[in-house]
């Protein structure tokens, strides 16, 4: 294979020095790029992106880590880069993404997996409207929220319409399961890469927050279809699936497109990045010869 060029669209944390190390490994050559710092030119016709004056259309492989603060300029790249037939991870973010957990939660049920009951309220007297069926306690999340900011477990129905009152944002509300643990499954492109169990703190309902003890644990079967179908319910190309046990079945919590892997790497001790730039290889290659 001749020497490729990468592009990482993101910073440089440790994830990406991972993706970084990969691709070095391979000799194959690599920039990391804020999106901020990427200029978009439309001229004649043509739309143009460029870095330091450097035209990324010479870039062969685009892999995009961070951008959620310019998510449309992010789709808008993606997309052109797409049409340009150039390999991209995640290719759906040029197409059909929406950063959205009622878009998840749309996808996950029409695909047929099990999914927390889950109720999307855009008004206060829908909100009220809700509360008439709700179980209390429950579980409201941002819908744009990531890394388990904003998310609130509410006791009673006062609070919760006392919550909503207060609160113009858009929330899921999702029924409350008194959890010990959950999972976090590792998928790149059709390969589960690994899992590891999260252990809930006592006086917490959250798997994500500081001290929580992660355990590398055997995928069984229907895990590793579970997971699967959720990446392809979600078209993501890399993800990762949060899942938990409840009554002899895996419910989906959420599908995470770019997931971080620093605590994922720490429990299973395997690298997420070696796995993703040989899929990105693999997807050059299939690219190519569809081109020719």
């Amino acid at each position: 294979m001749k020497q490729l060029k990468f592009i990482i669209i993101g910073y440089p944390n440790k994830n990406t020095l991972d993706l970084v190390s990969e691709i070095e490994a391979r000799n194959h050559l690599v920039s990391v790029i804020p999106l901020k710092e990427i200029v978009f030119e439309f001229s004649g016709n043509i739309f143009k992106a460029s870095w330091n004056g450097y035209d990324l259309y010479k870039a062969d492989i685009f892999i995009f880590r961070a951008y959620n603060i310019n998510i449309d300029e992010a789709r808008i790249l993606a997309e052109n880069l797409n049409k340009k037939n150039k390999t991209v991870l995640d290719e759906v973010l040029g197409s059909q993404f929406i950063q959205n957990k009622i878009f998840d939660a749309s996808r996950i049920v029409q695909a047929g997996l099990n999914h927390p009951r889950t109720f999307l309220a855009l008004s206060n007297a829908s909100c009220e409207k809700i509360a008439i069926d709700l179980k209390f306690p429950v579980v409201v999340k941002p819908c744009a929220g990531q890394k388990g900011k904003g998310i609130k477990k509410i006791d009673t129905k006062k609070e919760f319409l006392e919550f909503f009152s207060k609160n113009q944002q858009k929330y899921l509300i999702q029924d409350f399961f008194n959890l010990t643990s959950d999972i976090r499954v590792i998928v790149v492109g059709s390969e589960i890469v690994g899992a590891y169990r999260r252990f809930i703190p006592k006086n917490d309902f959250r798997s994500t927050g500081k001290g929580v003890l992660s355990v590398s644990m055997k995928v069984d079967l229907i895990l590793k279809e579970t997971a699967l179908a959720a990446t392809r319910a979600m078209g993501y190309d890399i993800a990762g699936v949060d899942l938990f046990e409840y009554d002899g079945k895996y419910f989906i919590l959420e599908v995470n497109f770019t997931p971080q892997w620093q605590r994922f790497k720490k429990a299973t001790g395997i690298n997420p990045a070696k796995h993703i730039i040989d899929y990105a290889l693999r997807k050059y290659e299939e690219n190519k010869n569809i081109m020719c």
